[in-house]
Formats: structure tokens, sequence, C-alpha cells
């Protein structure tokens, strides 16, 4: 199913605009901004461009729309990492320190973004992150937001421009003006990233080539001193777009002294005769960055910080209900499992107090035999036989009597309110099964409240032994709280 998207890149001296739809382009726009706007990425006169940038979207019929936008790989930093394969929750705290490691700026002063990599290490994780400036970002942000625009995707110029590239390895550079995105792509992972200033943008356009080749050729110096075991050799391309695609006599110059090919950045999105490529390369990739693909960046995170995202998209607002409506139910469980406890006591007390009238019957036959017997003289086996067989009777319906008004009573009383919940209550003649489930908010006193449980019922002096035989941890997904389910068998 095709996909209806538009785009937006501001850049130092131009605001792009681009509606797609899937890989197929519907309209294009720009608009000129004056010196000074916007400085190496970073909008400097916000109210100004976020004028400019609301008449270009009002005449091309996207007023208001839910937009994609890019922020400038200016001052922009990029790196993979590889981290032990470590619990989810801690994991966090792993990226978190080697993102301190390697990247040479405060984090305080970036916003970090991450996407999972697939690796063939065993027990390790690999992650691309992306810091870019705080700064420049909220910028962007607030002028998209002062414009009518909504947006809750943010890309980066330079990831956007790698999802453009054809080939899994080979060099992408992109000018535009004032700036340059170099990109070498490899596996089509951006294995480096650079973005910055043309500082001699009014220069010849000869000294202005060799400046570009000489930057490019660094680029790759740098990876292959790095990466020893699989260099980029002369074979690999340069693919070039923006002011470059036009200037196709300088092409030869950007291969260096190595000759590498140089060929047209191309795109596999289709559009209307009069449609320049190169010049919306970056807002092409960020339309390209959810449809399937087998070539390109795979490189596709969301660089919008959490607190920017839409107001609608408000997780308490949704939560809060779910949970609400979860807590009644908790309680009208709760309730009726009391009503049914209360229910099951009702039901019973009625046979206490049949084995109560019993007993006190029994004792009272009881003492009459042993008036008999005493004047009988223990010698009279049969009396004594009778008697015993009564005081039998006795202890029996004596023990059942306890167990039906104590054991019951207690086993409920000694727990602790709230904290340890029974589910059954279980004898088989002479043990009493008890099972149950503890909850707390602190971990560390969960099994703590099942011991002490059992160790009220150990101490009234009812049971000769009191046996926690089952103890097992487990974690609500839904409250994130963990709980104990435990068996005890008292004998």
């Amino acid at each position: 199913m095709a996909t209806k998207l538009t785009t937006v890149y501001i850049e130092d001296n131009e605001i792009k605009l681009l509606v797609s739809n899937g890989k197929a382009v519907e309209k294009w726009a720009s608009a000129p901004l004056d010196s000074g706007m916007v400085n190496e990425g970073q909008i400097v006169q916000e109210d100004a461009v976020a004028e400019r940038l609301k008449s270009l979207a009002a005449g091309n019929g996207v007023a208001g729309a839910q937009v994609v936008a890019a922020v400038s790989g200016m001052n922009s930093i990029f790196r993979l990492i590889n981290v032990p394969e470590v619990p989810k929750n801690i994991l966090e705290d792993a990226i978190q320190s080697e993102a301190t490691r390697v990247i040479p700026v405060p984090l305080d002063q970036v916003y970090l973004s991450r996407q999972r990599l697939e690796t063939t290490v065993p027990h390790e994780m690999r992650f691309f992150l992306a810091a870019h400036p705080k700064n420049a970002t909220d910028a962007l942000i607030r002028t998209l937001h002062k414009a009518g625009l909504k947006s809750k995707v943010l890309d980066v110029a330079p990831l956007a421009l790698a999802r453009s590239s054809m080939m899994a390895r080979c060099v992408v550079v992109n000018t535009w003006l004032s700036s340059i995105d170099i990109l070498l792509m490899v596996g089509r992972v951006p294995e480096v990233i650079r973005s910055f200033p043309l500082e001699a943008e009014n220069s010849p356009e000869p000294e202005r080539i060799a400046n570009i080749a000489e930057e490019i050729s660094r680029t790759i110096t740098f990876y292959n001193s790095s990466h020893p075991e699989a260099l980029m050799g002369a074979d690999v391309p340069i693919l070039v777009s923006g002011e470059l695609a036009r200037n196709r006599d300088a092409w030869p110059g950007l291969g260096g002294a190595e000759g590498r090919p140089v060929e047209l950045l191309t795109t596999a999105f289709t559009a209307p005769e009069g449609f320049d490529p190169s010049r919306f390369m970056v807002n092409v990739g960020m339309a390209d960055r959810n449809l399937a693909s087998d070539s390109g960046s795979i490189i596709n995170l969301n660089a919008i910080p959490l607190e920017y995202l839409p107001r609608g998209v408000n997780w308490f607002n949704i939560l809060a209900p779910v949970v609400g409506v979860l807590l009644i139910g908790a309680l009208y469980y709760g309730w009726t499992k009391v009503d049914a406890i209360k229910t099951q006591t009702d039901a019973i007390q009625p046979q206490i107090d049949a084995i109560q009238l019993k007993v006190t019957q029994t004792q009272s036959q009881l003492a009459a035999l042993r008036s008999q017997v005493t004047d009988a003289n223990a010698a009279i086996k049969p009396v004594q036989d009778k008697a015993a067989a009564v005081e039998s009777t006795w202890v029996t319906v004596q023990n059942q009597r306890q167990f039906a008004s104590a054991v019951v009573r207690i086993v409920w009383a000694q727990k602790p309110a709230s904290i340890v919940t029974l589910k059954t209550v279980a004898w088989d003649g002479s043990t009493v099964i008890i099972t149950g489930s503890a909850t707390i908010s602190d971990i560390n006193f969960l099994s703590y409240n099942v011991f002490f449980y059992a160790g009220a019922l150990r101490d009234t002096h009812l049971f000769q032994n009191v046996v926690v035989t089952d103890v097992v941890q487990k974690l609500n997904a839904d409250t994130n709280v963990y709980f104990y389910d435990f068996t005890l068998t008292c004998a």
C-alpha cells in the first residue's frame, strides 16, 4: 500500500519540501532564505524561517500537515558501538556508559538516538548511535510548530542521504552552496559520516573542487587506517548529488590520485518531468525511510526526543483509565474473595457448633463412664474398653473442633494484611497445606513476608512443624511489581 508523506529539510540558504506517495514524487518546492536566518544548520531567526515555511506549505496544500523533518548533520556525531549482551534492565546504562566514552562532547548537550544492528559475535550487541545538538534540534522543532506543522518523526540529513544510495559499498558526497556531507557506506551502514561547512564558498570552482577532493581523500584514508582488513580500494565508486551533480566536468578531479570512478547518486523514486532529484536527495531519503528496499542504508532511527512527541500521544492519559479499570477490577476481585471467605466461614460455623455440642455430650458420657469404672473396678474389661473407645472418639472430635474453630481462623488471622494473600487452605487429617502469594513494592522484603507469616503460624504452637515448601518469584508485566507464589505445610 502506498504511503503519502510530506518531508521538510531546512538548509542554510533554502527550505526544501517534497510530497511523495510510496516511491512516487507528487510535489516538490523550495523557498530561499536570507543570509543569517540559518547558520551551519542552526536556525537563528525562528519566526522569519517559520513564516517562509508556513507560506511554502500553504502554497503546496500541506498546511497543518504531519511531516518528517531532518536536522542538519552539522556538529552531529555518529558512532558504531559494541556492548556485552546484558539484561534489558541495565541495557540503557551500558549504552550510556559506552556513549560517554566514544562521543567527545558532554551528553547533556546532545540528543542521543540509537538503532540496534545484527551481529554475528556471540554474547555481544551492536548499536548505531546518532548524537545531534540539542540547540539545533530544539530550534528546528519550534520552527515547525510555529509554521503550523506537526512532526512525530525526526531524521538526520546524512542518514537520509545514505538511504538514497543504491550500493552497499560506496562513497556518497552531497554539496549545496555552503555545506557538504561525505559518507562511507559499508554493508549498507554509514561507517563514517562527515558534515561541515565549505569555507571557500565564493572561491574559484577549480579550487573548490580541489578542496572537496582533498576532503574525500582524507575521509577514505581515515577509514582505511582503522580498517586494514577491509580497505576501500580504488574501485569503490564516489556517488555525487547536489551542486556536484550538475558539474560533470569536475567529476574526474573528485576521484583523486587513485582515479576512483565518479557517478551520479540516483534514486528508485519516480517523478514528473522537471524534477531534479539531486537537489532533493535528503527529502527523498526521508521519504524512503519506511519503504521496503534491498539497497541503501538500513539506518532509519527516529531522532525526535520523547518530550517533543505530539500532545495527542500522551501515554499517561491513555494508560490512566486502563490502570483505573484494572484497579477497580482488582478491588472488586478482592472484595469477592473476602466475601467468599466470609461465606465459607458462615457455612462452616454450624459444623463447628455441632461438633462442639457433640464434644460436650461426649464429655458428659465420659464422666459418667469414668465414675462407673471407678465404682466397678478397673479390672472390668468391657467397661474399660468402652471408656477407651469413647475417650478416643472424644480426642478425635476435639482435634476436629480445634482445627475447625482455631486453625482456620488462626491461618487467616496471622497473615499480614494486604501483603500476603491466601488462595487455598487444605487439611488431610494431619497436615494443613496453605497456598498464597505475597506482594510488595520493595523486592527485598518479598520473601521476608512469606517467612514472617510462617513464623507467625509456628508461634501459635498449634502446629509441631511449619515448613515453607515452595516459593516462586514472578514479575507482573502489567504493573512491574514482583510477587511470590508460596506453599506452607503445617503439621
